[in-house]
């Protein structure tokens, strides 16, 4: 029976009623002494405790087992009731033997040795293996051999206190202490994403130096050390809860120093760094006046460069040397001259007879690189022993124009009007022998800087929100992220319903965007055919549209392919650029067959008639009275045509033009809902900025991983226009001014707001999955994705007979010339020889390279094509040099369908099989701009169903890891083969 029963039964009647009653006062005593001693528990006093002894009696001491003396206490001889204990093991109590273990549990702990009521819970850290930690564990020692899984899951359980003045208090302050760990973890991980997400905004740099452009990188880096930050925090935070909960629970809390020394040293750390890169690095917008001035001072660059490079070409070698290169036409006469838009004269020029004897028909032009666009000098032709003049002196003796056709057996040019004369040929009638050479364009500078000022000059009122979106002023209107459903772009009625998704999503963004969207098309992609979806949902919307593009051809495309629809549109440009099956949409016919253009036939045929009558007169005063009547017609003719256009242009709903053709006079004052930039990835930011300024919204569609636009200046990169800086140039001048014309809009545009702004074609319609694989992977984050109508086909399969051979049935083929039996030339070194200069093709090309071996083995690989069956016009020899092009010239003449060209510019073609020579081969490795990702992204995408590259695999691997990789591909997917020297040789 227990202490407790027997204090609680009723007194035998053998006791004294004193003893009864002492019997009871004792008691009362126990009870308040046992009360005291939970009192003196739960305020954290030691019960052990020598001053406390006395007042926890027996009960106590046997509670307290064999590890307290059971020697009786002594009394105090003040009769104060202080009992003395001898000296014994102090032992501290812990909440747990105060919330857990009743009184009762005691006696009988006392009398077996252990509790048998333990807490329910993990062992928490730092336990020291004796029978406490067993009590934490949840049981005795014998519940260890429970699995580890049952055990794991005590770490899981509560730990149950009896709640006793401050235990709650205690263990809640714990836990808010954790929450404020976990407050302080989750704001570092704010501060990294905002950290990584406002560096990605900013493009701006205090100084164009390379230490700056190494702060500016540290963004990323930053964002990801307040991250990892973040982490350790929070671990930190749990380990410390885990360690002042187990030390709580046996009186005692660990005072951390070793803890918020480190986090102090850390967040030291992190926001010294954040201080250095915010002083270092602006985050300024951009400031819009100093960009223009800094475009037009790289395009003043530009121009320059393109005028040196045309005067050193004249100067240096004569009209036949040139037109053997492909810049000039000799011996010429002007076989016609009429009257063209704008009042021009144009003048039909073909081969002078006296110098082709061709029976029959007229003489064809020799082979040569003058296309429609391009601008020339019509002058008169030198004699043989006449000595080479500058390009200024050609322009004192003949007059500028612009390629306006080029045939089999004439070309057409639209000069300029002489100022100060009203001889608008300068003479160049009758039977004067003439030659064309190509020139800068200046046209098209003069329009780029005329944008370029305008915009320098605007004030900041005058920014609309699309400017300023376009300049960072701003960020673009967010769109939201499941278009298919979103109400403000509504349910999509689609034109062609064979879109794939890529491409619906795409025009989905384009139409919900309202200041800016990219339509990034990599190759084969369908890019064109998306715009026209684009373009008729526009006109749905009731918006008016002007698409551009930096060449005629890709704006010619984009109206072959609208036309079908029956949309209201307009092509700007002289009819002689454009493709004939687009002439019936050109401005030109349209002001001769419309009722409004009935008003300038009658001009245009008086001037007409002016024309041919010059060229039957011989007196000098009689054709200065033509031309003065002349210079009087051609005024009212403009006028009359400038209201007949005005009218044309605004009846058109889709107005089409080059991007510098939009800012002809025909688009004077019009304004446009939004405008579409096509290719943008190769033109100049400024070109674009000719239609952007009529606008109030941009879609640019291009691939910013193939070539950018060519620019001739040095002076365009930054290292070069930073020694033009003044000393007192601002911050921002300075970081634009270190910017380069190669930088297009599409780039910039990506780069300021971040692929937020872009939607990605993925489906590929024109190369055979092993051709299309790798710049897949490399180049397009393997995102790429061939049509199954593509993605086997082989030349073999072409609609016509085509024998099934080695080389037919392969859509991969790499001729690896390693060894050093096929060594590069430098055709600068092999033109230089004896005691004079060789003027020859080559020459002009400068430090260009060849591979006269490689050529050899790639005429090889078109004879056996051309023997299985392949049509010549449908193989192309594409080459990154022009010095090879030269050597492989003779291909046309044995193949006449057969294209040439060279890589850049080939861009935006595609051929059945294209053969590839990458001509370097030296032991140095050198592979010079042949490690241009760019452009060997351009060469290994056109073809469709056969790729054949031809080069030493041991030079290119060295030039760069992008080569590197794209030769072990090759070796690892190709068919490989390696050429016989000695049979080539014998083949040749």
């Amino acid at each position: 029976m227990s202490e407790n029963a027997a204090s609680a039964a009723p007194p035998s009647p053998n006791i004294t009623p004193q003893l009864s009653r002492r019997k009871s006062s004792g008691d009362r005593i126990r009870d308040i002494l046992e009360g005291a001693r939970e009192r003196a528990e739960s305020l954290d006093v030691d019960p052990a405790s020598p001053r406390l002894q006395p007042l926890l009696g027996d009960s106590h001491r046997r509670a307290s087992g064999p590890s307290v003396s059971a020697s009786p206490p002594a009394i105090d001889p003040t009769g104060r009731g202080v009992v003395t204990a001898q000296p014994e093991r102090q032992r501290t109590l812990n909440y747990q033997s105060t919330a857990e273990i009743s009184p009762a549990a005691r006696r009988r702990s006392a009398r077996g040795g252990k509790s048998s009521t333990a807490p329910q819970g993990p062992p928490p850290p730092g336990a020291d293996g004796t029978g406490e930690e067993d009590e934490l564990q949840g049981g005795p020692r014998g519940q260890q051999d429970e699995p580890r899984w049952k055990r794991a899951l005590h770490y899981f359980k509560s730990i149950e206190l009896e709640n006793k003045g401050s235990v709650a208090r205690d263990h809640l302050a714990l836990e808010r202490t954790f929450l404020a760990w976990l407050r302080t973890s989750l704001a570092f991980a704010s501060i990294g994403i905002a950290i990584t997400q406002l560096f990605r905004l900013n493009t701006s740099l205090a100084e164009d130096t390379k230490q700056a452009e190494r702060l500016r990188h540290l963004g990323k880096p930053l964002g990801t050390a307040f991250l990892a930050v973040s982490i350790l925090i929070l671990l930190l935070g749990y380990n410390r809860y885990l360690r002042g909960q187990y030390w709580v629970i046996r009186g005692k809390y660990p005072a951390s120093r070793g803890t918020i020394m480190l986090v102090s040293l850390i967040a030291f750390t992190v926001t010294l760094a954040s201080l250095i890169v915010i002083l270092v690095v602006q985050n300024n917008p951009m400031n819009i006046p100093t960009f223009a001035q800094t475009q037009l001072s790289l395009l003043a660059s530009e121009l320059a460069a393109e005028i040196a490079e045309s005067s050193a070409l004249v100067s240096l070698h004569s009209p036949t040397a040139l037109q053997r290169a492909g810049v000039a036409l000799t011996n010429l006469t002007v076989a016609a001259q009429r009257t063209g838009l704008g009042g021009k004269t144009v003048l039909e020029l073909g081969p002078d007879p006296a110098t082709h004897s061709h029976s029959g028909g007229g003489a064809d032009l020799p082979e040569h690189g003058i296309r429609t666009g391009d601008i020339v000098l019509v002058a008169e032709q030198p004699s043989a022993q006449a000595r080479k003049r500058e390009v200024k002196e050609l322009e004192r003796g003949g007059v500028k124009g612009v390629v306006t056709r080029v045939g089999r057996g004439t070309v057409a040019v639209a000069v300029e009007e002489r100022d100060g004369s009203g001889d608008g040929e300068g003479g160049m009638v009758g039977e004067k022998r003439v030659w064309i050479v190509k020139v800068a364009d200046d046209v098209t500078f003069r329009r780029m800087n005329a944008t370029m000022e305008r915009l320098a000059n605007m004030g900041e009122a005058e920014y609309s929100p699309f400017i300023r979106v376009l300049f960072g002023l701003s960020s673009p209107s967010p769109v939201p992220a499941d278009l298919a459903h979103d109400p403000e772009v509504g349910e999509i009625e689609w034109v062609d319903p064979t879109l794939n998704d890529s491409q619906k999503e795409a025009i989905r963004f384009a139409l919900a965007s309202r200041e800016i969207a990219l339509i990034h098309g990599p190759p084969g992609t369908g890019k064109t055919h998306t715009l026209i979806e684009l373009i008729l949902q526009l006109l749905k919307r009731n918006l008016r549209i002007v698409v551009c593009g930096p060449s005629n051809i890709s704006v010619d495309n984009i109206v072959e392919r609208l036309a079908p629809h029956k949309v209201p549109l307009i092509r700007l440009g002289h009819p002689a650029r454009l493709l004939p099956s687009v002439l019936n949409h050109s401005l030109d016919v349209l002001t001769r067959t419309s009722e409004a253009g009935a008003i300038v036939q009658d001009v245009r045929a008086e001037m007409d008639a002016k024309q041919a009558s010059i060229r039957k007169t011989r007196s000098g005063k009689e054709r200065k009275a033509i031309y003065a009547d002349l210079k009087e017609l051609r005024k009212e003719y403009r006028e009359r045509e400038r209201r007949c256009v005005s009218n044309l242009v605004a009846g058109s709903k889709v107005v089409l033009a080059t991007l510098h053709g939009s800012g002809g006079f025909q688009l004077r004052d019009e304004q446009f809902d939004v405008v579409i930039i096509d290719e943008a990835s190769q033109a100049l930011e400024a070109q674009c900025w000719v239609p952007l300024l009529a606008a109030k919204k941009a879609i640019c569609a291009g691939d910013h991983l193939q070539l950018p636009p060519t620019i001739k200046s040095l002076n365009s990169k930054s290292k070069s226009s930073s020694s033009k800086k003044g000393k007192d140039a601002t911050a921002n001048e300075q970081s634009i001014k270190g910017a380069t014309l190669e930088t297009t809009l599409f780039d910039r545009l990506l780069k300021l707001h971040g692929p937020s702004i872009k939607r990605m074609l993925t489906t590929q319609y024109r190369m055979h999955e092993k051709i299309m694989r790798f710049p897949s992977d490399e180049l397009y984050e393997g995102k790429l994705i061939a049509a199954d109508a593509v993605k086997a086909r082989l030349l073999k399969d072409l609609p016509y007979d085509v024998e099934a051979t080695d080389d037919t049935t392969e859509p991969l083929i790499f001729i690896d010339t390693q060894g050093g039996d096929f060594p590069e030339k430098n055709e600068d070194e092999q033109d230089a020889g004896g005691g004079g200069k060789k003027l020859t093709k080559s020459s002009i090309y400068g430090d260009s390279k060849s591979n006269e071996m490689e050529a050899a083995l790639v005429r090889q690989h078109v004879r056996s094509l051309v023997e299985a069956g392949v049509k010549p016009e449908d193989i192309a020899v594409v080459t990154p040099y022009n010095a090879q092009l030269a050597i492989l010239a003779p291909l046309k003449e044995t193949y006449p369908g057969i294209e040439l060209g060279s890589v850049d510019g080939f861009q935006g073609r595609e051929k059945e099989a294209v053969i590839v020579s990458l001509v370097r081969s030296n032991p140095d490795g050198e592979v010079g701009f042949l490690g241009e990702k760019r452009r060997l992204n351009v060469a290994m995408t056109r073809p469709k169903r056969s790729l054949t590259v031809i080069g030493d695999s041991e030079t290119v691997k060295k030039g760069s890891k992008f080569l590197k990789n794209w030769m072990e591909y090759l070796e690892e997917n190709a068919d490989l083969r390696y050429p016989d020297l000695a049979s080539l040789v014998q083949g040749a």
